[in-house]
């Protein structure tokens, strides 16, 4: 993606960029990152970052059905605990929100209290299988928690 902050930089002057990915898949990835003088349309710099992506480790894992055909989702809920003695505020991702909307995407806990994370699954087209992740991250975007749920399209 493209950013879309413009920034200026004076002459011998350093900025730092500070970059975020977010890896939906497994594998070895090569992006290209570019600063380009926008005025004289020039490139100043350019950079090639390697990635090495691995799933995270799964804490919970679940499994549910969904009738094909019947143009119905499903619902569930699955349980959170704060696992730290202050209150820690936390963001819901997934690798799949096609299959997947929580019902809110953050949320705040005080040490050692339990949330229910809201799930809406899409209804299936056709019979499979199909593995989501759930990535519980801090407000950093550090990974948690990793649940994984494998759903049966039958």
């Amino acid at each position: 993606t493209v950013p879309s902050d413009v920034f200026l930089l004076p002459p011998h002057t350093v900025k730092d960029l500070h970059i975020s990915l977010r890896p939906q898949k497994e594998g070895d990835r090569s992006i290209y990152l570019n600063v380009v003088d926008v005025d004289f349309r020039q490139l100043l710099a350019s950079w090639l970052i390697c990635l090495t992506c691995q799933q995270p480790s799964i804490c919970k894992a679940f499994e549910i059905s969904i009738p094909v055909g019947e143009g119905k989702g499903i619902n569930k809920r699955i349980s959170y605990t704060n696992p730290y003695p202050n209150k820690r505020m936390y963001f819901l991702r997934t690798n799949r929100p096609d299959l997947l909307q929580y019902k809110e995407d953050s949320f705040e806990l005080r040490g050692g209290e339990t949330y229910h994370i809201g799930l809406r699954f899409a209804p299936g087209q056709n019979p499979g299988m199909e593995e989501i992740l759930i990535l519980i991250n801090d407000p950093t975007e550090k990974n948690e928690a990793t649940y994984c749920v494998k759903i049966t399209y039958q």
